[in-house]
């Protein structure tokens, strides 16, 4: 009996003892050898790894020093991987993992002149084997992991396609799963941090579901540098960026179950400082902060409603040329890929028919697509300052409005109901004029209350100048009117109200003596329709 326990004993320790070489040394080898074999053979660029290590009674699994490419900067790689398999894997019918964790990875991501993606040409893989029309699709692989952890990753991305190439670098990724999972309804906890030596700090915290595709949580950007994404707007709209930050925060939920729904809620954006300028180094837009809060938006119901807007300091300029175009129009007709209209095109080309609907569309595709709509609650903007010129003129007419402060209340893009406004601003070098009232945008209306204060009439100068051999010395308007807009097409309004006219001093410049000149006149009553 004791011989018979002793040699079960020794055997259970040979057993031990081959399982253990097995494990830790022979099966490694091997496993090393046939991936870097299965590397160099589908691989387009050198690939290898350096070390794979295997605990055969913890089944973890170690695989250290990847790298795809050569040079000092691998396109892709990592430091270690690590994972560890259940036992329990065997009778659960569920591959279950303890925890994955990818430490130091590196991936470069860089898109060529001509649209290819670097990640598609690092290995020759043979073509998938076609599958039957008639066969039903797979069910995924039941996988349940209780962490994954990614330490420390890195993301270079770079794409040459725009006019000025787009470049950004996350050196810092740390990202963790809790409890992901294939199975139905399983909820992952996640978080993700993300840094990099420019700013633009991501935060990334919620819940993530595999099957069905979904997702909740907070997002969070901070200091994000614009200059990293401008390219892309400046091949669509020929504007300089200067300088710009971007911070935004969102709570968010993702459901790609059926169709795509994506809500946000409690979303803030906040942009300071913003500059752009003209490709000719104008300059077009100088904006000290720009913040949007308590918003929400909807996809599915294409819905968005801001709560708040507030701006301050906002400084533009806007000119109209000789021609009579606006120098912004102007400036967005030039960009690239726009084709101006020729005039020299036959009619016959320009009115060919178009061909005729197909009878059997569904009805829907011959409706109108729904309007958004966008609500603006609460909006405030401040300290606003106006360059305009008017270069028509023979004599170019220059005029600066500011500071200028503006009030906007219940804005509906789809005109359910009117919206508030409220105005008021410098114009010139001393006058005032403030608006305040109600607006409805379709049919266009509004009542307001406008009052001017000192406006100075010799403005109007470059205007009568073309026409009457008159010189307006001086002249100071002011007015408190009710102004009551009822129609645009056709033109449709009433005033009235009481106006003013102070320091009045015309001059005839074809006798060279005063024509007109009094110190002060009111007109009160004022009653005028068009």
């Amino acid at each position: 009996m004791y011989k018979g326990l002793k040699r079960a004993a020794g055997a259970l320790l040979i057993a031990l003892g081959l399982y253990s070489l097995l494990g830790f040394l022979i099966l490694p080898g091997i496993a090393l050898h046939v991936i870097n074999q299965q590397l160099a053979k589908y691989a387009k660029v050198p690939a290898s790894l350096e070390r794979l290590e295997l605990n055969p009674f913890s089944l973890e699994l170690t695989l250290w020093g990847l790298r795809i490419g050569d040079g000092e900067q691998p396109q892709a790689g990592f430091a270690r991987l690590y994972a560890n398999l259940q036992a329990d894997s065997l009778w659960s019918g569920v591959l279950h993992l303890a925890a994955v964790e990818l430490e130091k990875s590196h991936t470069e991501v860089r898109f060529a002149e001509d649209g290819t993606l670097n990640l598609t040409q690092l290995f020759a893989l043979p073509p998938d084997e076609p599958q039957a029309e008639d066969e039903p699709p797979g069910k995924p692989l039941a996988l349940r992991i209780d962490r994954i952890a990614l330490i420390e990753g890195g993301l270079h991305f770079q794409d040459l396609r725009p006019s000025e190439p787009v470049e950004f670098l996350y050196d810092s990724l740390n990202l963790e799963l809790k409890n992901l999972s294939t199975l139905p309804d399983d909820q992952s906890a996640m978080t993700l941090v993300a840094k990099g030596p420019h700013g633009g700090q991501i935060d990334w915290t919620g819940e993530l579901s595999l099957s069905p595709l979904a997702s909740s949580g907070h997002l969070q950007i901070s200091d994000g540098d614009m200059r990293a994404f401008w390219p892309y707007v400046r091949d669509a709209l020929p504007l300089v960026l200067e300088q710009g930050k971007l911070s935004l925060a969102t709570d968010y939920r993702l459901n790609l179950a059926s169709g795509t729904e994506l809500q946000l809620d409690q979303t803030r954006v906040e942009i300071a400082p913003f500059a752009i300028k003209a490709p000719d180094g104008r300059p077009l837009v100088n904006l000290e902060r720009l913040e949007v809060s308590e918003t929400r938006f909807d996809l599915a119901k294409q819905e968005v409603v801001v709560g708040k807007i507030r701006s301050q300091n906002l400084e533009t300029w806007a000119a109209r040329e000789k021609d009579g175009q606006l120098d912004w129009q102007k400036l967005f007709a030039s960009q690239p890929g726009r084709q101006p209209e020729n005039p020299e095109q036959p009619a016959a080309a320009a009115e060919e028919p178009a061909e005729p609907a197909d009878a059997g569309a569904p009805q829907a595709s011959q409706e109108a697509a729904k309007p958004w709509q966008v609500l603006l609650v609460d909006t405030q903007l401040r300290g606003y300052r106006i360059h305009l010129a008017d270069r028509q003129p023979q004599q170019p007419v220059t005029l600066e409005v500011g500071p200028l402060n503006l009030d906007l209340s219940n804005f509906d893009s789809l005109n359910r109901s009117p919206f508030s406004l409220k105005l008021d601003t410098g114009i010139g070098k001393q006058g005032k004029l403030s608006a305040q009232g109600e607006v409805n945008l379709e049919p266009v209306k509004a009542r307001l209350k406008v009052a001017t204060r000192d406006l100075d009439l010799r403005v109007a100068q470059a205007y009568i100048s073309p026409f009457i051999r008159l010189e307006l010395r001086s002249g100071m308007l002011g007015s408190d009117l009710d102004v009551d807009l009822t129609g645009t097409e056709p033109l449709a309004f009433s005033v009235r109200g009481r106006a003013e006219v102070n320091q009045l001093h015309t001059l005839d410049t074809l006798r060279e003596r005063d024509f007109v000149k009094w110190q002060k006149l009111s007109l009160e009553g004022l009653a005028y329709q068009h």
